[in-house]
């Protein structure tokens, strides 16, 4: 773990060293099945896919735009800093919360100014606003749509960009991992639950439980002998479907299956959209002004859509913001 982290630290490369890999494959196996270690071939059967996964990760890096000013005074002047936050208010709880923030000025050693990641969650919406016409009128209750940013988290905090990418891919690896592992988990239990279902309709239909037990078992209440026949059919189907995570072979080789294929389990592309102050989305005639964000889309089975952007940031404008905005009291 100790040999992963140091390597993610100096960064790496598009071509990765095989002790580099295999850290990051005991990695995996340790969030997502340490059984794996004991099959004879698991850890090589990993590698090929951990080396896809960090060239994908590494890759997402490449996309995101130019570093956003968290200064004071960059509020006004970057546009895109007032768009992303509803307020000064705002922007300076969500510096003062960062624990990534705290742990690197923690240190004497660090440089007097400091590069973030900023990570957030993007909400479309319809709302009812006012158009300005032509000719100078104003209608109102127009429906527009709205760009939201919300629940704001610095994830990271290095004294360059390079590493800062770094320090970003080593938690973003580490979340893929524990969202896998997750995913494997829920699946392992519902395949659980259909065996207890598939062996209560299998007692039912055959007649051999008493009426108190089958009452018991009966997992759909009331159900005629012809629809638990049809329902059996349906879980014993699915429990097809499932039958990867009934071993550890399986569960090894549904791994690779979604580490192989690092497109599905990461996404990442440079959007454009064009929005006005309040996020209203508008078309560059009407006034929408570009804003370019990095989307980023993670996991398996369950998706996390995040919006990433670095910023520039010093300690004299943690100072400054946290003398003109102070602390609400909660």
């Amino acid at each position: 773990m100790q040999k992963f982290l140091r390597w993610l630290a100096v960064g790496v490369s598009d071509r990765f060293a095989s002790r580099e890999v295999q850290d990051a494959v005991d990695l995996l196996i340790a969030e997502v099945e340490p059984k794996v270690k004991l099959l004879p071939s698991g850890r090589r059967q990993l590698r090929r896919g951990v080396r896809h996964m960090l060239a994908q990760l590494q890759e997402v890096g490449r996309l995101l735009p130019e570093p956003l000013d968290l200064s004071p005074a960059g509020y006004s002047s970057d546009r895109r800093v007032g768009l992303l936050f509803a307020s000064p208010q705002s922007l300076c709880d969500s510096l003062r919360a960062s624990d990534a923030i705290k742990a690197h000025l923690a240190s004497p050693q660090s440089p007097q100014q400091l590069q973030v990641m900023l990570v957030m969650q993007l909400n479309e919406e319809t709302r009812l606003g006012s158009q300005l016409l032509p000719d100078g009128s104003v209608r109102s209750d127009v429906p527009q749509r709205v760009l939201c940013f919300e629940r704001h988290r610095f994830i990271a905090a290095s004294a360059s960009h390079e590493d800062l990418l770094h320090d970003a891919r080593q938690q973003a690896y580490g979340l893929l991992c524990r969202n896998l592992a997750y995913g494997i988990s829920q699946a392992e239990s519902e395949r659980r639950l259909l065996e207890v279902e598939r062996r209560a309709l299998q007692l039912q239909l055959q007649h051999k439980t008493n009426v108190l037990n089958a009452e018991a078992l009966n997992l759909h209440g009331s159900m005629t002998p012809a629809q638990m026949a049809e329902r059996l059919a349906q879980v014993e189907q699915a429990l097809a479907a499932s039958q990867l995570v009934a071993s550890l072979q399986g569960k090894l080789k549904l791994i690779r299956q979604v580490i192989e294929a690092p497109d599905d389990f990461v996404r990442a592309s440079l959007e454009t959209a064009w929005v006005d102050r309040m996020g209203v989305v508008l078309s560059p005639a009407e006034g929408g002004q570009q804003l370019d964000y990095t989307n980023i889309e993670m996991g398996y089975l369950q998706r996390r859509r995040r919006v990433v952007f670095a910023a520039n940031l010093s300690r004299a404008d943690l100072r400054e913001w946290q003398q003109r905005w102070p602390a609400l009291e909660s």
